[in-house]
């Protein structure tokens, strides 16, 4: 299989430069994507689902092809998060710490929004405390509030923020959390009536069009802070849920590309202008157990669900290929955080029936409603589940298969589940602030509602330090409690992947994928090298 080497000669530029925090230097890390630069064109990336609004507080997810991706185009990132895990400067010039608890962001002089307002620490500042007022409604409300006192402004261009403990995370969940700045006239205008939000940020695109579930579309922004980027003259999002829909979109040049997996693509990648590139993030497919009703409050359940599936038949099942390895805990061996010593249960039918037994006995057969979408690979993963687990004594398993936008509302709002199936891998670069989100009581992405005063007590102790072996020690423990706990089913990792035109030049992935639209641009013939 093929794979571009735009996007990975850059992330290496970055590693050898040797950056531990985010400098100033993104621009010259990323030149080699610059090279064979063409201005100009027009350019259709496919995405999943669409927009909810246009509030740069709304955030949801660093994936490629994801709502996030849409907002990035008009707002730009703050910061992100580069290939290996370090905190670059995108709107932003520079983030600092000495200490891990007094940081200083520094902007880029003579920034403006595309209304002509500045881009300053005082518009950062009011897009911060608008995000930490619960009745935004933010995903990051938690994590920005608990900061937001301890935020100074020292000049136009300079922010000092005193964290009340140490975190020597704070950029990188600051980059996927809270990495929007949308301007403040346009805020204001629009009140809290969150559809009248006007897209008014100073990021490389300008808002041209929008048509809800169908497509959006964007134009260069002339005023853009670096030039010559971008090189694009027009940008537009086809909104596709069907993942066959995307892949035959592609191949027919209907769109320039999608994100997916190799399995997804099939022969597909091999047809005529046609190429893939691998975004080498690291993710887990995962499921939630609901912990707070139904039969998985109970620790034997979840025992006995492991114990009870093969995971390696499920992802066969789920993929239709053979040959993945089921990671053993929650970081890969890929991981510099991996403890070899703390392992989840493995598949063992007898155990799993014994169990299921014991819960009848004490007059708890086990009745489970498995929630997912309707996409054809979770279809075949969900009717797997069924199958097998309904093979065993004591044990009924409802389906429910909903619309992809209707996941989230049913499992992460209503809690409306036993079982619920997020598609695709959930993305992390590096530990945080995927972990906590996931773990943590009251993590974002805590769907099951999850909830251990170890847990959170271990999680806190990995980000006060920036002793790396103290860090590996607290990580170790929350490795011991993930297996002891068993707070989600882990039942495979792969990595994403773009399914692409060759003609597609200027590949940066940032934070879970997303890609650095500045520097996207299209070549006359195929110009995607390949190994």
């Amino acid at each position: 299989m093929n794979f571009i080497k735009i996007g990975r000669a850059a992330a290496l530029a970055v590693l050898l430069l040797g950056t531990s925090a985010l400098s100033g230097i993104a621009t010259l890390a990323y030149a080699q994507a610059d090279e064979n630069a063409v201005s100009g064109g027009e350019m259709t990336i496919i995405a999943g689902s669409d927009i909810k609004s246009w509030d740069p507080a709304i955030t949801s997810g660093t994936f490629p092809g994801g709502p996030m991706d849409q907002l990035d185009a008009v707002y730009g990132f703050l910061v992100y998060v580069d290939l290996e895990g370090n905190v670059q400067g995108g709107m932003a010039e520079s983030l600092s710490s000495p200490d891990a608890k007094v940081w200083t962001l520094k902007l880029r002089p003579d920034v403006k929004f595309t209304d002509g307002n500045a881009y300053d620490a005082e518009a950062v500042v009011y897009n911060w405390k608008r995000t930490a007022n619960p009745d935004t409604l933010a995903p990051a409300q938690p994590f920005v509030s608990s900061w937001i006192d301890g935020v100074k402004i020292i000049d136009p261009l300079t922010i000092e923020i005193t964290l009340p403990t140490p975190n020597r995370n704070f950029g990188t969940t600051l980059a996927q959390a809270a990495p929007f700045v949308g301007s403040p006239a346009a805020l204001e205008t629009a009140g809290t009536d969150k559809a009248a939000i006007k897209p008014v940020g100073a990021g490389a695109f300008l808002f041209e069009s929008w048509d809800q579930g169908i497509s959006l579309s964007f134009k260069r922004n002339p005023d853009y802070w670096d030039e010559p980027r971008p090189y694009l003259d027009t940008l537009k999002f086809a909104i596709i849920p069907e993942t066959n829909s995307r892949i035959s979109t592609v191949v027919q040049g209907g769109a320039q590309m999608m994100a997916g997996y190799p399995y997804q693509f099939g022969a597909n990648a091999e047809a005529a202008g046609v190429t893939t590139h691998e975004i080498p993030i690291p993710g887990l497919y995962r499921a939630y157990f609901n912990q707070k009703a139904g039969i998985f409050t109970d620790h034997r359940a979840r025992e006995a669900f492991y114990h009870a599936v093969d995971p390696a038949r499920l992802m066969q099942a789920y993929t239709q290929v053979d040959g993945y390895v089921t990671p053993t805990n929650y970081f890969t061996e890929a991981s510099p955080f991996y403890d070899p010593s703390h392992v989840l249960p493995t598949y063992d039918p007898a155990k799993a029936q014994e169990l299921f037994d014991a819960l009848a006995a004490d007059g708890k057969p086990f009745k489970m409603k498995l929630v997912t979408y309707t996409n054809s690979d979770l279809k075949r993963l969900s009717s797997y589940l069924q199958q097998v687990l309904t093979g065993y004594e004591n044990v009924e398993v409802e389906l429910e298969l909903v619309d992809q936008a209707m996941l989230k509302p049913q499992c992460q709002t209503q809690v409306n589940f036993d079982l619920c199936v997020d598609g695709g891998v959930l993305v992390a670069n590096g530990a945080e602030p995927i972990i906590s989100n996931l773990l943590k009581t009251g993590g974002v992405d805590n769907w099951g509602q999850y909830s251990s005063e170890a847990m959170d007590g271990y999680l806190a102790a990995a980000n006060a330090t920036m002793d790396m072996t103290e860090v590996k020690a607290a990580y170790a423990d929350v490795q011991k409690v993930v297996a002891e706990d068993l707070p989600l089913y882990i039942f495979g990792s792969e990595t994403r992947f773009l399914l692409l035109r060759d003609n597609t030049g200027g590949i940066v992935p940032s934070n879970g994928g997303i890609l650095q639209k500045q520097y996207l641009y299209l070549c006359e013939d195929a110009c995607a090298a390949t190994e």
